[in-house]
């Protein structure tokens, strides 16, 4: 027999501490560098697209980029990018709320910096973890982005 007073049920799963069942559904910024993010405007569910001076803002919602993200994202971005058109100098992905990314994430990135690049647009990535950099780094993308705002993680060195 389990005290209930002690346990608490969440989700089907056995949560020993109420506090934690609690923040679990909360939003929360991951990274804390995005303070100006607001999610109640955003027309996609994974990605945050602004055009301000020139540039183009796309903010990533989440703590992972896969598959049906990626192409989610892609298409948000690219949609910005060709509503904008040739005003654009500047694309800026903010990854500050990202702690994953797989290989087709990555193979967006470099779909709208193509695009972007199409309008002679730079292409920037900003807030990624030390992690994500380090991927960034060891497939060379780095190459290809200016990448600056590096955070930590808040789950600290653990992969």
């Amino acid at each position: 027999l389990i005290n209930t007073e002690r346990f608490m049920q969440f989700d089907g799963f056995l949560c020993t501490n109420p506090k934690w069942s609690l923040k679990m559904t909360e939003y929360t910024n991951m990274n804390e560098y995005n303070k100006t993010s607001n999610t109640n405007k955003r027309r996609s569910l994974f990605v945050e697209t602004t055009y301000e001076n020139g540039t183009v803002y796309a903010t990533l919602i989440g703590p992972r980029i896969g598959e049906r993200e990626a192409a989610i994202i892609a298409n948000s971005v690219n949609s910005k990018l060709d509503e904008c058109g040739s005003k654009v100098k500047k694309l800026v992905l903010d990854f500050s709320e990202v702690q994953f990314i797989s290989s087709l994430g990555l193979g967006m990135c470099i779909d709208v910096r193509n695009t972007a690049e199409q309008t002679k647009a730079s292409t920037s990535i900003v807030g990624l973890t030390c992690h994500l950099k380090e991927l960034f780094e060891m497939m060379r993308l780095d190459r290809l982005f200016t990448i600056s705002g590096v955070t930590s993680s808040p789950f600290g060195n653990a992969a």
